[in-house]
C-alpha cells in the first residue's frame, strides 16, 4: 500500500479528497484567465492545461519542468506562459499554491516533487530553442531540484523523456502505472524513479548529451562523502537518513540525516535544511540527557547538509507493537497480556521523565509518537528526530505533527509534549488514536476496551480518559452513535445503518467519484470494484439494500468515459461489467466488456492476479457467460482458463506476487469456479497447485496461526494476507473434503483470524475480511463466539456519519465508502456474518464450509 493518504485528507473533514477541490482555495492568476484564440485549456484538479488547437505532439518526446520556490510561483507561471502562448508551445502548470506546497512537501513523491510546470516541445530541436530561451529569462532564480529530472544548467529548468500522452501498462505484480513505448511498440513503465536516467534505448539529442558532460565533469571535482553509507534508514522529500560509518577512524556507525535546501517543506514553509538546522541546535542544547543522540558532525556536500549523529541500536515503539501485542496473535494468555502491560508501563515511565527533563530545558520536543522512539535492546528508550524540537515562548512553534498524536487544543508548547505522551499511553495497547480527529467522544470507548483487554491499573485508565477528553466533549455519552448495533447478537439494524451512510454521501453530480473512498479511487474513473461505485453498488445490491438507478446510470457513464481502457476485475474494466450486469443492464455490460477489449493491454502478460489480471477477467467471464450464454464469452472464457493453466506449468516462471488479490489464490479460486460448472477434476487439480504456491508464502506461528509473509511482514488480511488463500481452501474442501494438507492450512488461516488487533476496518486489509473469512465457516467449534467477537470489534472503527454508520477508511485519516477498505465492503462482510453466502467476485463460496473437529 501507498501511504501518502495524508495528501488527500487535508479540505474534508470526512473524507479523502482531491487536495484543490474547496473553492475558497487562493488560485494563480494565470489558472483564471481565458484561453486566447486559437488555444484549447482545460483542468484536471491539479493542473491547469494549454494546448494550440492546431498542435499535433507526439505521443513521448523531452520534457522541460519548470521549478519555483513558493514566493515566486505566481511570477513564474505568468513569464513562462507568456513565453509559451507567444512561441505556441504547449504547457501545463499547477493550478493553485496549495498543491505546489503539498508537492514540494516533507512526504510528497521524491521522483517529482518540485514540479511547477510542464512544457511540450515537439522535436528535439524545439527544446533546446527553448532551453536557450528561457534559460535567461529564469537565470538566477533558486528552485527545488527535480530528483528525477536533469537540470539544464544552473537554473530552474529541469529535462526528462517521457509521455506526452496519457497510455498505461501493467507491472508484473498487477499495479497500473503510466507507460511510453519502445522502439518495437511495447508499453513499459514511464518510471518516475527519484534519479535522473534515460530509456535504455534511447541516444539522447546533443543539448542533452552536453548537459550529462557537463554534470560528469563537475562531479568529478566534488568532495564525497566522510562516511561509507551502508543502508538507507528512512526516506523522505526533504532528504534521506541512512546507516553510515566513518572513513577514517574507528569506523564507528553513524546516522546520517540528509537534507536538501529549499525542498521537503514543512506547513510554514521552513525546508528540510531549516529542521535540519533545528535538529542541531536541539542536540546541543540537551546535551547529556540519556534519551538523546550524540551530535557527531555538521558538513555539506555538493549542495545537500547533513548531520552525523550516534547509532542506537533498537526498534522503535511502533516496531515493538507490531511485534510483541498480545492482541495480535488468537488467543494471549493472561501471562501474556501481564507481561507485555508491565512493560509497556515501564516505557510510559521513562517517556514520562524524559520529557520532564526536556522541559526542564526550556525544551518541548513537538512531534511524540511511537516511530519517533526507539527502545533499546536493554529496555532503555532514546528519542530521535529533533527536528521540531523547539523552546516555547522563543522559538517558532512546530507546523508538522504526526496525525492521531496533535490535537486543536495541545497544538502548542509543552502542553503538545503532554497530550502525545498521553495519545502513546493509549497507542501501546490499542493504536487508534487517529480516530479520535473523526470521533472526539471515542475516547471512553477506547479507554474501555484498553481496560478490558489490559490489566493496566485504573489510574492510567483515568489518565487516559483524561488527557484525551478534548474540550466539550462529555463525559460518556449516552448516545454510542450506533456502536451498540455491533454488540446485538443478530446485528439488527447494523446494515441498515452502514447503507445509509453510504447513500448519504453520494455525489452524483461530480464526474470523478460516486461515492469517497480511499485516494486510489480519486484517479482511476470513478468506477471500479476495489475502490469505486461498482463495488458499492455490488455490496449494496448483494445484501438487499436500495440501489438508485440515477447511480447506476453513473456507473454506465464513468466507464463509458474513461481514458484508460484498462481490463480487471478489481481494478478495471470487467469489474463494472459485471456490476452493471447484475443490476439488469446486459447491453450496457457487454458494451463496457467491449470497450476493455479494446485495450492496448488488454490481458496483460505478467498479471495473472484475480485484482488486475487473467484470473480476473476470467472470473468475470465465467459470471457473464453462466448469465448470458454468450458463445463469444465463452470462447475467450476458454483461451483465458488455457492461459492461466500454462503459467501454472512447473517449466513456466513463477507467478508474481500472493494471496487472493496479487497471488495464485486467485488463480485458484478461478479453476474452482470452472469446476462447479464443468465437475472437471483437473479444474481442482490446477487449483490445488496454486494454492500450493501460496502455502509455501505462508508462516505458521507457535500458536499454529497461518499467516502470508509479505517482505519482513506477516499479514492476516483478505486481500494481501492468509485470510484470502484460507477463503480459496474452503471452497477447495468442499469438493475434497479429505486433502488433509490443506484442511490443516485452512484451521491455521481460521485461527490467524481470530486476532482482536487489527489497525484497519476495511475488506481487503482489515477487520472485516477476517469477520467474513470467519463467517464463510460458520459450522466450526466456537465459530459463532468468534464471528460476533469480530463483528463488535468492528464498532472501535465506526463513527456516525448523517443519520447512519460509516467506517474509517485505510491509514485511518477519513473515512472511506468502498469495498475495499471501507463501508461497502464492511457491509459485505456483516452481511456474511448474519448467516448469508459471501459473494465478493472472486470469493463467491458455494454451500456450507466442510466442517471439521
Amino acid at each position: 500500500m501507498k501511504r501518502n493518504h495524508h495528501m488527500f485528507a487535508g479540505d474534508d473533514p470526512h473524507f479523502y479528497d482531491h487536495p484543490v477541490d474547496r473553492a475558497e482555495r487562493r488560485r494563480f492568476a494565470a489558472a483564471d484567465r481565458p484561453a486566447p484564440a486559437g488555444w484549447r485549456s482545460h483542468e484536471d484538479g491539479s493542473w491547469f492545461f494549454l494546448t494550440p488547437e492546431q498542435a499535433e505532439l507526439p505521443d513521448q518526446g523531452w520534457k522541460i519542468h519548470v521549478s519555483a520556490v513558493p514566493a515566486e510561483a505566481a511570477e513564474v507561471i505568468d513569464l513562462v506562459s507568456a513565453y509559451c502562448l507567444e512561441t505556441g508551445l504547449p504547457h501545463k502548470f499547477l493550478v493553485n499554491p496549495r498543491i505546489h506546497h503539498l508537492n514540494n512537501s516533507k512526504y510528497a513523491r521524491r521522483g517529482s516533487s518540485g514540479k511547477l510546470m510542464t512544457l511540450y516541445p515537439a522535436d528535439d530541436t524545439r527544446l533546446r530553442t527553448v532551453l536557450d530561451a528561457l534559460g535567461p529569462l529564469l537565470a538566477g532564480r533558486r528552485a527545488p531540484y527535480v530528483l528525477g529530472d536533469l537540470r539544464w544548467q544552473d537554473g530552474p529548468l529541469y529535462l526528462r523523456y517521457g509521455g506526452f500522452l496519457e497510455r498505461w501498462c501493467t507491472l508484473d505484480g498487477g499495479e497500473r502505472v503510466l507507460a511510453i513505448a519502445a522502439p518495437d511498440g511495447t508499453l513499459v513503465p514511464d518510471r518516475r524513479d527519484p534519479y535522473f536516467a534515460l530509456p535504455p534505448w534511447l541516444e539522447p539529442p546533443e543539448c542533452v548529451a552536453e548537459q550529462l558532460r557537463a554534470d560528469e565533469a563537475a562531479a568529478a571535482g566534488q568532495p564525497g562523502l566522510p562516511y561509507e553509507i551502508e543502508r538507507a534508514l528512512h526516506f523522505s522529500n526533504g532528504g534521506g537518513v541512512y546507516l553510515a560509518r566513518e572513513r577514517d577512524g574507528d569506523g564507528a556507525p553513524v546516522v546520517l540525516r540528509e537534507a536538501r535546501p529549499l525542498a521537503g517543506l514543512d506547513g510554514s514553509g521552513a525546508d528540510a535544511v531549516a529542521r535540519l538546522r533545528t535538529e542541531a541546535r536541539a542536540l546541543r542544547a540537551l546535551a547529556g540527557l540519556e534519551f538523546v543522540p550524540r551530535l557527531i558532525d555538521e558538513f555539506t556536500v555538493w549542495e545537500h547538509h547533513y548531520l552525523a549523529e550516534e547509532y542506537v541500536e533498537g526498534e522503535t515503539l511502533r516496531q515493538f507493537l507490531a511485534r510483541s501485542n498480545p492482541l495480535t496473535r488468537p488467543e494471549p494468555s493472561p501471562g501474556d497480556l501481564a507481561r507485555y502491560t508491565a512493560q509497556a508501563l515501564d516505557v510510559l515511565d521513562q517517556l514520562q521523565r524524559a520529557v520532564d527533563a526536556m522541559h526542564a530545558r526550556g525544551y518541548a520536543f513537538g512531534d511524540l509518537h511511537p516511530a519517533n522512539v526507539l527502545l533499546r535492546p536493554d529496555g532503555r528508550i532514546c528519542l530521535v528526530d529533533f527536528e521540531v524540537a523547539h523552546r516555547p515562548g522563543l522559538d517558532p512553534e512546530p507546523s508538522v505533527a504526526c496525525p492521531g498524536f496533535v490535537a486543536p487544543h495541545a497544538m502548542a508548547g509543552f502542553e503538545r509534549d503532554r497530550y502525545a505522551l498521553d495519545c502513546i499511553r493509549l497507542a501501546l495497547f490499542l493504536p487508534y488514536t487517529m480516530l479520535l480527529d473523526l470521533r472526539p467522544a471515542k475516547v471512553d470507548q477506547l479507554a474501555d476496551a484498553m481496560a478490558e483487554f489490559f490489566p493496566v491499573p485504573t489510574a492510567h485508565t483515568a489518565r487516559v480518559r483524561r488527557g484525551l477528553r478534548r474540550p466539550g466533549i462529555p463525559d460518556r455519552p449516552a448516545d454510542r452513535s450506533g456502536d451498540e448495533l455491533f454488540d446485538r447478537p443478530d446485528a439488527t439494524g447494523l446494515p441498515e445503518a452502514l447503507a445509509r451512510a453510504i447513500l448519504a454521501s453520494a455525489t452524483p453530480q461530480r464526474a470523478d467519484r460516486l461515492f469517497p473512498g480511499d485516494p486510489a479511487g480519486l484517479n482511476d474513473g470513478g468506477y471500479t470494484l476495489a475502490h469505486g461505485a461498482a463495488g458499492v453498488l455490488h455490496a449494496l445490491h448483494a445484501t438487499g439494500q436500495p440501489v438508485d438507478e440515477e447511480h447506476t446510470d453513473w456507473l454506465w457513464r464513468a466507464a463509458r468515459r474513461s481514458r484508460d481502457l484498462r481490463p480487471g476485475l478489481y481494478d478495471g474494466l470487467h469489474g463494472a461489467a459485471l456490476v452493471l450486469h447484475e443490476l439488469g443492464r446486459e447491453q450496457e455490460a457487454l458494451d463496457v466488456l467491449q470497450r476493455a477489449g479494446r485495450s492496448p493491454d488488454p490481458s496483460p502478460p505478467g498479471d495473472l492476479s484475480l485484482r488486475s489480471g487473467l484470473a480476473g477477467i476470467g472470473l468475470a467471464l465465467h459470471r457473464l457467460h453462466r448469465a448470458t450464454g454468450d458463445g463469444g464469452l465463452r470462447d475467450a472464457l476458454d483461451r483465458t482458463a488455457e492461459r492461466l493453466a500454462a503459467a501454472l506449468d512447473p517449466a513456466a516462471p513463477t507467478p508474481a506476487g500472493a494471496g487472493l488479490l496479487t497471488g495464485q489464490s486467485g488463480i485458484a479460486a478461478f479453476f474452482l469456479h470452472l469446476h462447479q460448472d464443468s465437475g472437471d477434476p483437473a479444474h481442482l487439480d490446477l487449483a490445488a497447485r496454486a494454492l500450493r504456491a501460496d502455502l509455501a508464502q505462508c508462516r505458521t506461528s507457535e500458536e499454529g496461526a497461518v499467516n502470508l509473509l509479505d517482505g519482513t511482514r506477516l499479514l492476516p488480511y483478505l486481500g494481501n494476507g492468509s485470510a484470502g488463500v484460507g477463503l480459496a481452501l474452503g471452497h477447495y474442501l468442499r469438493h475434497r473434503p479429505d486433502e488433509e494438507e490443506f484442511a490443516l492450512a485452512l484451521d491455521g488461516v481460521l485461527l490467524a483470524a481470530r486476532a482482536r488487533l487489527v489497525i484497519f476496518g476495511g475488506l481487503f486489509h482489515g477487520r472485516a475480511g477476517l469477520l467474513a473469512l470467519l463467517a464463510a465457516h460458520p459450522d466450526r467449534p466456537g465459530a459463532a463466539e468468534r464471528i460476533a467477537r469480530q463483528r463488535r470489534l468492528l464498532a472501535w472503527h465506526a463513527v456516525p456519519y448523517r443519520g447512519g454508520t460509516a467506517i474509517a477508511g485505510d491509514q485511518l485519516h477519513r473515512l472511506s465508502m468502498d469495498l475495499a477498505t471501507g463501508t461497502a465492503g464492511v457491509l459485505l462482510a456483516v452481511h456474511t456474518a448474519g448467516g448469508a453466502p459471501l459473494d465478493l467476485p472472486g470469493a463467491t463460496l458455494p454451500a456450507l464450509a466442510v466442517g471439521r473437529p
